[in-house]
């Protein structure tokens, strides 16, 4: 079980959605007009023609289709069933499928960057290796899951906001993202979008200016700690508790040489999800925001240092 923990649970729904949220809308190239009174046809096609013009996806065969879409007032869109099939980083054949796809609110004249959003995805699959591999290890009969994103940014203020990014695998829990980021320069970035190619120097170089002013990342479980401690038990001939029992007292005894008072609390919340199930979170409140250069240069720090960190950011991590 431990080799399939929360943090393996996340990373491939993360990794999950990250696809999906780039395939549907940054991928969005110029394609047509779509706002207005264009038809749900129009506005389908402005949403995938940035990936459908990829030349390494057309070149693996790559292909979307969907069986019917529709306007949404506001200019929005409902797109049904849903499929896009092609292959991942690593050339495996990847299919992804969706019941529907709800567009309530995105920026037309800049799809591939927009800087609002309103997304929702209902009866979301993912076929591949991997997700067909976790699938398996965690005792899940199938991937299904559900997400709804929202996001905003200010331009007069520079403020980037995910007002909402919950994704749900059906039968194991909830991953949900809240922040706000401060001085954001996302209409630099917008402006190297003509071109196709972004210099990943100068668009770091746009986001060391970027600073965070607070987020919470939360895993609802709804059936993973279950079914993972199954299917250990079944692997081990241990009881379903026994193998909890044995997880909790490792993460006890890991806690015990933590030299960080945050790592500590983070064990600790771990071993109340673990007991308890419910919700472990993960929140930055600072009392003013911190550089996300820090973030991205903590690896490279002294314990003392990340210790200053996580007291700036105003960490916390809790078990409800």
């Amino acid at each position: 079980m431990t080799s399939l923990s929360r943090a393996g649970i996340v990373g491939v729904i993360v990794a999950v959605a990250a696809a999906v949220i780039y395939l549907a809308v940054f991928s969005g190239g110029s394609g047509g007009p779509a706002g207005g009174g264009a038809s749900g046809q129009a506005r389908a096609e402005k949403l995938f023609s940035g990936l459908m013009n990829l030349e390494r996806f057309s070149a693996s065969g790559g292909s979307v289709r969907w069986e019917s879409a529709e306007p949404l007032d506001g200019g929005g869109v409902l797109i049904r069933k849903l499929r896009i099939e092609g292959t991942d980083w690593d050339g495996r054949p990847t299919t992804l499928s969706a019941d529907e796809m709800r567009v309530r609110r995105i920026d037309w004249d800049n799809v591939g960057m927009s800087p609002y959003g309103d997304v929702e995805i209902r009866g979301l699959t993912a076929v591949n290796g991997r997700i067909a591999a976790f699938t398996a290890a965690t005792g899940a009969t199938d991937f299904v899951a559900d997400l709804k994103a929202r996001w905003d940014w200010k331009p007069e203020t520079r403020v980037a906001e995910i007002q909402a990014f919950d994704l749900t695998v059906r039968e194991l829990g909830t991953l949900s993202l809240h922040a706000r980021f401060h001085d954001v320069d996302l209409a630099a970035l917008q402006e190297m979008q003509p071109g196709g190619d972004v210099d990943p120097a100068f668009a770091l170089g746009l986001m060391a200016g970027a600073k965070i002013g607070g987020f919470e990342i939360a895993f609802a479980d709804r059936g993973a700690i279950d079914k993972l401690a199954a299917k250990r038990a079944e692997q081990t001939g241990l009881s379903k508790k026994q193998v909890i029992d044995r997880v909790v007292a490792g993460l006890a005894a890991q806690r015990a040489h933590q030299p960080l008072d945050i790592v500590r609390r983070a064990f600790d919340a771990l071993i109340v999800f673990v007991e308890k199930r419910g919700t472990i979170a993960l929140k930055a409140a600072p009392k003013r925001p911190v550089p996300l250069l820090r973030l991205a240069l903590t690896g490279r720090s002294s314990l003392a240092g990340i210790d200053r960190l996580a007291r700036e950011l105003g960490l916390t991590v809790e078990a409800r």
